[in-house]
């Protein structure tokens, strides 16, 4: 026999090869390495319980649903299920963060682009699902504000109607509390338990409406109350430091934007209404005071009171923004303009003050959007993702609330 190869071997080789590396979804040197080390991490410092014990004998690979509390939910999905392989879903901003960036990219993770349509990711899950590859889906699609369940799109039925492979959820509790989107990290018990929910029989003969309201039943959650009613305690100094960032209108005088915090205390600039936030995730009023008792409780009013502004057609929100935009190339956000943006019942809308140009969005593509609480809220729309930080940074949050209600309430 001849040590030569024609050449329709060697294509079918190459072609081979290629395909080999394609099934090599994720990095297996930092699934090896890596993964354990922050497994064990989670362990000591977040006192992480994750049991997979009831997914174990599942054969094949399947698709894990977890609610989202913290950027680093991963690890403790991940420990539920190591040594199973496991490649998780990331928000495309993640990439353009300097340490946690250079990780995901290495890692070859699932880019999704926040909130809109990403047929890429859907076929990412897929390639990763039929190369034998768990994947981590967290359907909320950004961390929890409130420590509740947030707005899950209900597209995820279509999604896992045309995936055809088995569903796995879990619901982390304590998550919130220790690492709380307005806050920095204090010391809590974290607990996870993972259960299969669906199976392909069941998803081949469900609708994918009734797949959605599993999905969003089985994700529901109050890390507050679960604190509260189970004794747990949360650790730590000054534990209301950053609570403005969310509870940014006074429960007592209705003013907006003059709480401060100090401790473990929220006090309104306005009126001196003041309240105690807890070890147990309960707020407390001081003497006189008004609070309502948890986080939940307090933004549930906030969004209400929202809710009763945009009934008016006028309503209007406008505010000064430095505007950033993504660059792929430097994996960073840059900024590219400066200028207002104003929301409205009819849309968002950007004017620059002549550096970049204007931008409009329509509301009713955007149930909710990603934000950094304090600071900024995006739009993503097709491969740009456009940031605007705004000049006092407390607005953001009300502006995100205030596009969940228009949507909800004009377009839905």
């Amino acid at each position: 026999m001849s040590d030569k190869i024609d050449m329709n071997e060697k294509k079918a080789i190459v072609k081979k090869s290629k395909k080999t590396k394609n099934l090599n979804t994720v990095h297996l040197g930092l699934f090896k390495t890596v993964i354990p080390l922050l497994i064990f991490l989670g362990r000591l410092i977040y006192n992480v319980k994750a049991d997979g014990e009831k997914v174990k004998d599942i054969e094949g690979p399947f698709l894990v649903i977890g609610n989202h509390t913290r950027p680093i939910d991963f690890i403790f999905f991940s420990d539920a299920l190591y040594p199973r392989k496991l490649n998780y879903v990331v928000a495309s901003n993640m990439y353009l963060r300097k340490f946690y960036g250079w990780f995901v990219r290495k890692y070859r993770t699932i880019s999704k682009r926040q909130f809109t349509s990403d047929y890429t990711c859907i076929k990412n899950i897929k390639r990763n699902l039929d190369a034998g590859t768990n994947v981590l889906l967290f359907p909320e699609g950004r961390v929890s504000i409130d420590g509740t369940t947030g707005y899950i799109s209900p597209t995820i039925g279509k999604l896992i109607k045309w995936l055809k492979y088995p569903v796995v959820a879990g619901v982390t509790h304590g998550g919130y509390s220790g690492a709380p989107k307005w806050g920095k990290f204090r010391k809590t018990d974290v607990t996870l338990s993972l259960e299969q929910i669906l199976s392909k029989e069941d998803i081949m003969k469900m609708s994918q409406e009734e797949i959605s309201a599993v999905i969003t039943e089985k994700l529901q959650y109050n890390d507050n109350i679960d604190v509260y009613e189970n004794g747990h305690k949360i650790k730590g100094k000054n534990l209301a430091v950053g609570l403005e960032k969310i509870l940014y209108k006074c429960p007592n005088c209705g003013a907006e934007f003059q709480n401060v915090t100090k401790g473990s205390e929220i006090i309104c600039k306005a009126c001196g209404n003041r309240a105690v936030y807890n070890e147990n995730a309960e707020i407390t009023p001081v003497g006189d005071g008004k609070a309502h008792k948890f986080i939940s409780d307090w933004y549930a009013w906030q969004r209400e009171c929202v809710g009763a502004e945009i009934e008016k057609e006028d309503f209007e929100l406008s505010d000064d923004v430095v505007c950033l935009l993504n660059n792929e190339k430097i994996n960073r956000f840059v900024e590219v303009g400066e200028g207002v943006v104003t929301l409205t019942r009819d849309g968002i809308f950007y004017k620059d003050n002549g550096k970049f140009k204007d931008l409009s969005f329509k509301i009713q593509n955007y149930a909710t959007v990603a934000f950094k609480m304090g600071e900024n809220f995006e739009i993503s729309e097709e491969d740009s993702i456009y940031r605007f930080a705004f000049k006092n940074g407390l607005f953001s949050t009300k502006y995100v609330l205030a596009i969940e209600e228009i949507n909800k309430k004009l377009y839905q």
